[in-house]
């Protein structure tokens, strides 16, 4: 079965489980809830015995060796490819004007920008701003549900799980390659330096909360918990304390002193 086809399956698969949960209990934070969190340990363990084989070398290598520049290059080229996510995303949020901002990044980083390794956009004054499908749902008010650790994937809930293969299904990119293998291999390309590039940017925050928990697992779970609840929430308070997004902003020395705890 092909990637695509399969993708496209846990997709309708993921949101029809998703819309059971949210039946039940659509409001409630339940982000920490781990019902197979023996599997889930399991699959974190493999995750990490392929980031420190792969990943962290590559993204230390990386950070040691590329000058700022490309750095700041490759970045910014994948941001762009992530531009035509935003537009839709934003368009299913009620945001018609950061969705054309958007559209607008992708069109001009694209063009005039080399790819987007150039962020002309920005030096015209259209800021970047990130938006996915489990922040669309979130924004719906669908819950987290259970904690799910994804294979490669890392930290993750069934909400975002479905948003994930959602934003695939839905990605122009992903079908533009589907007629053209060029086309396709530049897009699984631009997968490996998607990875990259988000590993090297949490190298010193996962270092550190490696360090400093006691349990590694537990604290990634909570520091994913809030991280997701902040995106959401596009920087706003929480409206009130029964709604999942009832965490406080982000804060990384929090995460890390819940963990010690």
């Amino acid at each position: 079965m092909k990637l695509r086809t399969l993708l496209s399956l846990c997709a309708g698969a993921s949101l029809s489980m998703l819309t059971a949960c949210a039946s039940t209990q659509p409001a409630q934070d339940m982000s920490d809830y781990d019902p197979i969190e023996p599997v889930n340990r399991i699959v974190h363990g493999v995750n990490g015995a392929v980031d420190f084989m792969i990943l962290y070398p590559a993204a230390m290598w990386y950070r040691d060796i590329a000058p700022e520049e490309v750095k700041t290059a490759v970045s910014s080229f994948v941001r762009n490819i992530g531009e035509p996510i935003n537009a839709l995303n934003s368009l299913f949020q009620g945001e018609p004007e950061q969705a054309a901002a958007s559209a607008q990044r992708f069109i001009m980083n694209s063009t005039i920008g080399f790819l987007g390794f150039n962020d002309v956009a920005a030096d015209f004054g259209i800021p970047y701003h990130s938006e996915d499908f489990g922040q669309t749902l979130g924004h719906y008010g669908f819950g987290g549900g259970p904690y799910i650790v994804l294979p490669l994937l890392g930290p993750s809930n069934l909400r975002d799980s479905a948003g994930i293969a959602a934003d695939y299904v839905m990605n122009p990119l992903t079908w533009a390659g589907k007629n053209s293998d060029t086309v396709d291999n530049l897009y699984l390309g631009s997968l490996g330096v998607t990875a990259l590039d988000a590993r090297y940017r949490a190298l010193n925050q996962l270092n550190e909360l490696e360090q400093t928990s006691i349990d590694y697992y537990a604290a990634l779970r909570s520091l994913y918990r809030q991280q997701r609840n902040a995106v959401i929430r596009n920087g706003a308070a929480p409206t009130a304390p029964d709604v999942e997004d009832e965490s406080a902003s982000f804060d990384f020395d929090d995460a890390v002193e819940a963990a010690a705890e």
